[in-house]
């Protein structure tokens, strides 16, 4: 019996619907990390053929299933070299015959919509709201829409090299034209004055949660708070209940959605496994590179 299904284009829109948080962007992922499936109408994967990686999600879409025999039948059906994990707790070291080689740990944060006040008035909000004003009489404006131009990639193209970034993020990166192109839903919020481009984020819809998977910005002052309200703003227009900031990444980036009273809503693991003899012939590599700088 199969249990994996091939998701169509209207299947990824429905199935991201019933999602809680980015995690869910089915949409996104297909384009970054291979063709979509779904195991038992609950999980879903993707699989890339000629990379031979199968991407696994643990968060469940309907009722739990067994974990543990999702990854064996994934496996048995896909036949992949490497396993990316993505779950809501910890996984073993190993699963079947696959070996983990690292692991990541971070937390989702959300923002309560209802709860925010977007007149940004008491105490708390009192950075936040010096940061809006600043950049309110800077003449920052707020656009959306769905094209990228070169300044776009351009900025982009500073946000990769200034920083140490994630494999699989720069897949996405590379995934957001298409994904902007082939599906409705997402937009770009872009922050503009004088005529100039100075940030942007990606944003995508999953039910009652408004998400922001990716974001870019050069070094204006006061720019990510200035798009942060006027997202929030939308997404209290719009009618959602939660605004999903993505995740913690840093002690920097958590202060900054705690600040904008976002609560961490799920745990996240990340474990990337290789099978055995992959990780053997990894092995063997390192010690030959070990006695090669020896000699």
């Amino acid at each position: 019996m199969v249990f994996f299904r091939h998701l169509t284009k209207s299947a990824l829109v429905h199935y991201q619907s019933l999602g809680q948080f980015d995690e869910h962007l089915v949409s996104l992922y297909s384009l970054a990390y291979g063709r979509p499936y779904i195991y038992k109408d609950t999980y879903l994967a993707y699989y890339d053929k000629y990379s031979k990686i199968l991407h696994l999600n643990f968060f469940e879409l309907h009722e739990s299933e067994n974990k543990f025999s999702f990854i064996q039948e994934a496996i048995k059906h896909f036949k992949p070299e490497k396993l990316v994990i993505t779950a809501p707790h910890e996984m073993p070291q190993t699963v079947a015959n696959f070996c983990c080689i690292s692991i990541n740990k971070d937390t989702d944060y959300q923002l309560y919509v209802a709860d925010f006040d977007e007149n940004l008035k008491g105490g708390k909000l009192k950075d936040v709201r010096y940061r809006v004003h600043n950049a309110e009489k800077r003449g920052y404006t707020l656009k959306i829409s769905k094209k990228m131009t070169p300044a776009h990639f351009h900025i982009m193209a500073q946000h990769e090299h200034s920083k140490r970034l994630d494999l699989y993020d720069r897949q996405l990166y590379f995934a957001i034209l298409d994904y902007l192109r082939k599906f409705k839903t997402p937009v770009l919020f872009d922050v503009v004055s004088d005529g100039s481009l100075l940030g942007f984020d990606l944003i995508d819809f999953l039910g009652d949660t408004m998400t922001v998977p990716l974001g870019f910005y050069n070094n204006a002052p006061s720019i990510s708070d200035f798009i942060m309200f006027n997202e929030v703003k939308y997404a209290k227009q719009k009618g959602f209940t939660w605004l999903d900031l993505g995740w913690a990444c840093n002690v920097g980036i958590e202060e900054f959605k705690k600040k904008w009273t976002a609560i961490p809503r799920f745990h996240i693991w990340t474990y990337e496994y290789v099978n055995n003899k992959l990780a053997a012939d990894l092995s063997d590599n390192k010690m030959e590179n070990k006695r090669i700088g020896a000699v």
